[in-house]
């Protein structure tokens, strides 16, 4: 198991890339770490190959610091998304580095370089430099380099990410099935939440250097942490409404900023600051707008997917977004009823999420 331990991370004077952060990345997982750009996903990767030093904290394999090894003791393969790929060589030479420079024989050499490029889709441009590749084809080359040699671990920073729509669709079932059969620990760096939670065993969401949660993708999806993990996990993510609550005949009620009620509240919220109930697209059913206690709005945007839309709809100051069969035809300003499920309705205070309270 590799652990970061109160890592903190800065780059001169005002630049922090990582906050005392603590993760764990157990044997033979693939672990993603997901966040916008700049979150310090690759600054991760860097700790734990050597390839810099934490300002403070420690970095450990199985309880042993490992944070005074230099890279080449660190047992760790990574994949830049720059490349760094030997102009002068060919791709079926870029791949053998590697493995010449850890004395496989030239046989076991050419069986893997053959064996990779396959799975890669590249095995027609062996033969040339980098230079005549296009993009894809030298990220696959540099992801190929990273997975072909044996290693304790492998440090994937956004590999797939400058290939084609198909191409990465593909190229995410191969990653993972190879993960699977090399028994490897893989960590994962992305800035797409289908990527995140199609790939991941477990996900670690960054934000600003802070890790704001970690967990598989079913709890990351059903069970955010904070406002910030609901709204960056999912497709489409989650939506927001301000709410308040309000002490009823029956309870404490929910209401949006039109004063329309939404739901019960599971407990008492009053004095509860900035409350919020956050919405999966598909924990809403549109309906007529003048149907008897239907949330009412207006459409904003229609999204076209092809197997699905997605309508933006407009309610007291927020925009809630519902999922519709792609049959479904609404025109943008037309008046619609939302009826929500309310067992799918997540609460949030302060950012902070109610911990396994629904409504």
């Amino acid at each position: 198991m590799y652990a970061l331990i109160d890592v903190h991370k800065r780059y001169g004077l005002r630049t922090v890339a990582l906050r005392k952060l603590n993760l764990e990345i157990r044997h033979r997982e693939f672990f993603v770490l997901y966040g916008p750009a700049g979150a310090g996903k690759s600054t991760i990767l860097n700790l734990i190959a050597g390839l810099t030093k934490p300002t403070s904290g420690d970095i450990s394999r199985d309880g042993v610091s490992i944070a005074h090894l230099p890279p080449e003791r660190r047992g760790a393969a990574m994949a830049f998304e720059n490349y760094a790929l030997y102009s002068h060589l060919s791709v079926a030479e870029n791949l053998a580095f590697p493995l010449r420079a850890a004395g496989l024989d030239r046989s076991e050499i050419e069986s893997r370089v053959k064996r990779i490029a396959s799975v890669l889709g590249i095995p027609h441009v062996l033969d040339r430099r980098p230079g005549f590749l296009s993009g894809g084809q030298r990220q696959r080359v540099a992801l190929g380099r990273a997975i072909i040699r044996p290693a304790d671990i492998y440090l994937l920073d956004e590999p797939i990410g400058h290939l084609d729509a198909k191409l990465r669709h593909r190229m995410r079932a191969e990653l993972k099935a190879l993960a699977v059969e090399m028994n490897a620990t893989v960590v994962f760096t992305t800035t797409s939440s289908k990527e995140a939670l199609a790939l991941g065993d477990r996900v670690g969401i960054l934000n600003s250097g802070r890790l704001e949660q970690v967990g598989t993708p079913a709890e990351l999806y059903n069970s955010p942490a904070n406002t910030f993990v609901a709204s960056f996990v999912g497709d489409p993510p989650m939506s927001f409404l301000s709410v308040t609550a309000r002490r009823s005949s029956d309870g404490v009620k929910l209401y949006n900023g039109d004063g329309q009620a939404i739901a019960s509240a599971p407990f008492d919220v009053l004095g509860r600051t900035a409350l919020k109930a956050g919405l999966r697209s598909n924990a809403i059913q549109l309906v007529d707008a003048q149907t008897s206690g239907a949330l009412k709005g207006s459409v904003q945007v229609v999204e076209h997917l092809g197997h699905s839309n997605i309508a933006v709809i407009a309610a007291g100051g927020d925009s809630i977004q519902v999922s519709l069969p792609a049959d479904r035809r609404l025109k943008p300003g037309e008046p619609v009823g939302m009826i929500i499920d309310p067992r799918q309705i997540h609460l949030f205070a302060d950012e902070r999420a109610l911990v396994g309270e629904h409504v």
